[in-house]
Parts: C-alpha cells; structure tokens; sequence
C-alpha cells in the first residue's frame, strides 16, 4: 500500500510576526494622519488675519484735441484754362494735447472740378501725399505744418466747363497718435 504523506502548516517565524505587527502600525499612522489632517483643511485650525488701506486717489484728466487752418498763401483760380495748374499754401496747427498726424481730403460742388494734389510742406514738389492717406511724419503737441495744394484743370477739360465755376473744399482732419 502506498505511502500517504500529510503536509502540516508551520507556525509562522518570528520574521512573519515582525512584519504583520509593521503593517498595523503602519496601518495606524496613516489613519491618525488622515484624521488629523481634516481639520486643517476644513479651516478651523488656523485664523486669517487681513488689513487694507486705500492708495491715496489720483486724479485722471482727459486731454483736448483741435485743429485751426489758415491759408498762407491763398490760391487764385480764376480764369484757369485747361492744363494750368497754381498753387496754395495752408497752415495746419494743433490746439491741445498730444501728438498728430493729419489727412487731407476734397469736395466739389459745381461742375467744375480740377484734380487736386497735397505735397507736405510749403512748395509743391517733392513726392504727393494722396488725398485721404496719412501723412508721413507724425507733430508734436501744438505743432504747425504746411502743405501746399496744387489745383490743376485738367487738359482734357470739357468745352462745357467753359464759363463756369465750382466751390471746391479742402479738408483737414488731425488724428492723435501714441506718443
């Protein structure tokens, strides 16, 4: 007959009850720390103290921005006959804060209507400045410039222009610019 052989468990070694007995107790600080650890994210083991004072005021002022216009040389265009052109000078000058740039734009109101052309500064040469486009240079706070505005009939005029005459506007609009 055969031989039946039996396994029986063996205590545990003194090794095994060192390392349960490590797991409780470290079992045991996590769960004091969790407990401890509640209140003070609740907000009820500490006080906030705050203060504060108002910074003294400061008193903010918007600025002014105007422009005044004024012919220098005022431009005679009676009696033009096609392909003439003649010239005048206006004076731009800022009144208030700031720097500046300025456009220059023209309405006419009759049937008369000759091309006019804007050259910054007080001749009428060097490279023109369109009409409706920024002028190249920015002004200084109260600065004056000139331009001068060159009118010239066309020389394809029509023979119905002949005789007749038109009131012709010239704009100025000053834009404020960073400093």
């Amino acid at each position: 007959m055969g031989v039946e052989s039996s396994r029986r468990a063996r205590p545990p070694g003194p090794g095994a009850l060192r390392t349960a007995r490590a797991r409780r107790g470290a079992a045991r600080a996590v769960a004091v720390l969790v407990l401890a650890a509640l209140p003070l994210s609740a907000g009820a083991a500490w006080a906030t103290w705050s203060a504060s004072q108002a910074v003294s005021t400061a008193d903010v002022r918007s600025g002014t921005f105007g422009v005044e216009t004024s012919w220098q040389t005022f431009p005679d265009l009676a009696g033009m006959m096609p392909g003439e052109s003649r010239d005048g000078v206006a004076s731009l000058t800022h009144t208030g804060d700031g720097t500046w740039r300025y456009r220059l734009s023209v309405a006419y109101d009759g049937p008369v209507q000759p091309t006019v052309t804007f050259y910054p500064g007080p001749t009428c040469t060097g490279t023109p400045l369109a009409a409706g486009a920024l002028s190249p240079q920015t002004y200084a706070r109260g600065a004056t410039t000139q331009v001068c505005v060159r009118y010239t009939l066309p020389a394809g005029s029509p023979n119905a222009w002949q005789g007749q005459s038109a009131q012709v506007a010239v704009t100025a609009t000053l834009e404020s610019r960073p400093s």
